[in-house]
C-alpha cells in the first residue's frame, strides 16, 4: 500500500568553515586596502589641478577615482566575505580583487611612463620645476600604495580561490523554499516513527487438516 508523501524542495547554500576562510588576514589585507582607494582618490585629485604643467596620464584615464574605488569596495567586500562566509560573498570578493588588480596593474604601468616622461624635467623657472617635481613625488607614493595594493589584491583573490576549491571543507546547508505532495512516493518520516498498520499487513495463512 502506498502512503502520502512530502518532498522539500530547498536551495544550495555554501558556508565556507573556520579552515577555508583566512581569519583575521582579510579583514587586514582589507583595511589597508580601504586606505589605500582613499589614498588614491585624495592625491589623484591633487595631481588633476597639476595637470596644466605636469603631463599625467594616470590621471587622464582617471585611474586615482576608478581604481580608487575599487580598492575601497574590494577591500568591504573582503571584510564581509570574512564576517558571513557565503557563496556570494566569496565569489564577490574574488571578482572585485581581481578587478583591482586589473586596475593596480595598469596604475604601475602608467606611473612608470608618467616618471619617464617628467623625471628628466628641468626649467629655469623656479615655479614650473617646483610643480613637476611635486607631481613627481606624489607619483612616486602612489606608485609605492599601487605596488602593495596590486599585492594585496593578488592575495586575497589567491586565498578566495583556494577557498572555493576546496570542496572537502564546505559545510553544505540546504534551506528549504517549496513543499510538494506527491500521492505516488511514500513518506519517509511517517514510516520511521510510526509503526505499520494491521491493515497495511497481509498474512498467508496455512490451514493443515488433520
Amino acid at each position: 500500500m502506498q502512503g502520502m508523501g512530502t518532498i522539500r524542495l530547498g536551495r544550495r547554500a555554501v558556508m565556507y568553515t573556520v579552515e577555508t576562510v583566512p581569519k583575521g588576514k582579510n579583514r587586514v589585507l582589507g583595511t589597508i586596502q580601504i586606505m589605500t582607494g582613499f589614498i588614491h582618490i585624495s592625491f589623484g585629485i591633487i595631481l588633476s589641478t597639476l595637470t596644466s604643467v605636469y603631463t599625467s596620464f594616470f590621471v587622464s584615464g582617471e585611474i586615482p577615482f576608478l581604481g580608487g574605488a575599487s580598492y575601497i569596495v574590494s577591500g568591504c567586500l573582503s571584510i564581509g566575505a570574512e564576517k558571513s562566509p557565503t557563496e556570494c560573498a566569496v565569489k564577490g570578493s574574488q571578482a572585485m580583487n581581481i578587478i583591482s588588480a586589473i586596475f593596480a596593474s595598469l596604475g604601475i604601468l602608467t606611473f612608470i611612463v608618467d616618471l619617464s616622461i617628467n623625471g628628466p624635467f628641468y626649467s629655469e623657472d623656479s615655479h614650473h620645476y617646483s610643480l613637476v617635481m611635486t607631481g613627481n613625488r606624489i607619483a612616486i607614493v602612489l606608485l609605492t600604495f599601487t605596488i602593495l595594493e596590486f599585492c594585496i589584491a593578488s592575495a586575497t583573490a589567491y586565498f578566495w580561490c583556494q577557498a572555493t576549491r576546496s570542496d572537502s571543507n564546505e559545510a553544505i546547508l540546504i534551506e528549504p523554499n517549496t513543499i510538494r505532495t506527491d500521492a505516488e512516493i511514500p513518506s519517509m518520516e511517517s514510516s520511521a516513527n510510526y509503526p505499520p498498520n494491521s491493515n497495511d499487513v497481509s498474512y498467508d495463512l496455512k490451514v493443515e487438516t488433520v
